[in-house]
């Protein structure tokens, strides 16, 4: 013999719960002027490597089309491949995303020349 049970209703308010809307906080995003930056950074790391798969290769698998994407304006950055780009370009996230160029004859620090 076989034993069916009924199924209960949803719960106890007789309404199925919906699911709240997943919003991102607004300090994961960056900046336009932070961005313009990071797409500058990456540009200039493909400069000096040579192509966006070995730009992929040095920043652990990012894939190539992410990056060129980025770098055109296509795609925002995130604050993770501002990490992932300061660590190919070696140098420091606030480097890449302070804003000003440093010319090569003056101290980064204070702009001081000589």
């Amino acid at each position: 013999m076989q034993l069916v049970l009924p199924l209960p209703e949803c719960g106890q308010g007789g309404r199925v719960p919906t699911r709240r809307p997943y919003h991102r906080s607004r300090s994961l995003y960056l900046t336009p002027d932070e961005t313009r930056r990071l797409r500058a950074a990456l540009r200039g790391i493909k400069a000096r490597l040579g192509t966006w798969r070995a730009v992929s290769a040095a920043m652990g698998g990012v894939h190539a089309r992410t990056l060129a994407g980025v770098a055109c304006g296509i795609n925002r950055g995130s604050p993770a491949l501002v990490l992932l780009a300061a660590r190919v370009a070696a140098t420091t996230v606030e480097r890449i995303l302070s804003p000003g160029v440093v010319a090569a004859d003056r101290c980064d620090r204070c702009g001081r020349s000589g």
